[in-house]
């Protein structure tokens, strides 16, 4: 008898469809073996070896839910339910007279109550998703090369190309002094001591606050529900209010949801309530930054520049504003690549759903 599994529905979680159930469309598969065609280029063998490590789940019947309404409907009958923030609490479980197990598509299990779980002896699986580290990374990526200016110094070796770029060269009295820097790029930071803050401390802010730890910047971040004392211990970061966060944050990096409670959060007066010379990182989504403000702040140099994964248009429009700033660093949408990272999310959620319904 097939398994009747209930998904939170994204365009990541449908991969779970395309893995378990065999009644999903040509189009669809034919749509994920393309995306993923950048790295895994034998994605419909990838399928069938995984299916074969979980035998217990495939074949099963996926249904994808999009709302509230939907999703209690379908955690009725639902055996397994995977989720990424839909709530599954007291009154979810009263309903899903089925539920066996939950798969939750990351660590953070705020939606759930796991002592309710506890209590049906429900186990709650989860899984450090290698996107959200790839996010993190990237994220580290733009605010380094922000802070030693890669951009700007990047192939400046010669004479003509230091004196191209606005830096004629000159000789240190190197009988006194060292020969260092020898083009005399000025601003160029050290990230150690300096106060970044993080809009929104979800999934991957939480990756990258442990990654900033040991480069010993002190971390703040703003959210809707603060964590624990005893969490922000662990993370190393200081909570303060929105407004704050951006008056003393030297770089601030965004990671909330776009909704549209958050399109244009981060607007001209927030941007300008930032210190002069700071940096804004995003690589959530574009539309969290209002455009207009992000181009006047650049412009006006009240900030020194700006790192953005995540673009207005996609592809971007070859008469972009945003384009004409050299102390922008934009990368086409990229952060959490390889699209393995993706796949062995799902695998690896997967395999331990697997190793559970073994000992059932």
């Amino acid at each position: 008898m097939k398994l009747s599994i209930v998904v939170e529905e994204d365009r990541v979680l449908r991969l779970m469809q395309v893995i378990l159930d065999p009644t999903t469309s040509p189009e669809r598969i034919a749509a994920f073996t393309d995306y993923n065609s950048t790295d895994q280029i034998d994605f419909l063998g990838w399928l069938t070896s995984l299916r074969q490590e979980i035998p217990s789940i495939y074949p099963a019947h996926v249904e994808l839910v999009t709302n509230e309404e939907t999703f209690l409907l379908q955690l009725q009958q639902a055996d397994i339910a995977i989720v990424e923030s839909n709530v599954i609490g007291r009154d979810e479980l009263m309903i899903a007279k089925n539920l066996k197990l939950i798969g939750n598509f990351g660590v953070l299990t705020n939606n759930i109550d796991l002592q309710a779980c506890a209590a049906r002896s429900i186990p709650v699986l989860t899984v450090r998703r290698r996107t959200n580290i790839a996010m993190a990374e990237h994220t580290l990526m733009l605010i380094l090369s922000l802070a030693k200016r890669l951009p700007l110094i990047n192939g400046l070796l010669t004479e003509d190309q230091l004196a191209k770029a606005g830096f004629s060269f000159k000789p240190y009295d190197s009988r006194h002094t060292a020969k260092a820097n020898y083009g005399r790029i000025p601003d160029l930071r050290t990230l150690h001591g300096l106060k970044i803050g993080l809009l929104g401390l979800g999934e991957i802010g939480q990756e990258v606050a442990k990654l900033l730890k040991p480069f010993g910047m002190e971390v703040f971040y703003h959210k809707r529900q603060r964590l624990l004392a005893s969490e922000e211990e662990l993370l190393g970061v200081h909570y303060c209010s929105f407004n704050e966060l951006f008056a003393q944050s030297e770089f601030l990096s965004v990671h909330i949801p776009f909704s549209d409670s958050t399109r244009g959060l981060v607007n001209h007066e927030a941007l300008t309530r930032m210190p002069k010379g700071a940096y804004l990182i995003n690589t959530s989504r574009a539309e969290i930054v209002d455009h207009d403000a992000l181009v006047n702040v650049l412009a006006s140099n009240h900030l020194a520049g700006a790192g953005c994964d995540v673009h207005y248009s996609e592809p971007t429009h070859t008469d972009e504003p945003l384009l004409q700033f050299p102390q922008m660093i934009s990368t086409p949408h990229l952060g959490g690549a390889s699209r393995m990272n993706g796949l062995m999310d799902a695998q690896n959620l997967l395999l331990q759903i697997q190793a559970q319904i073994q000992k059932w």
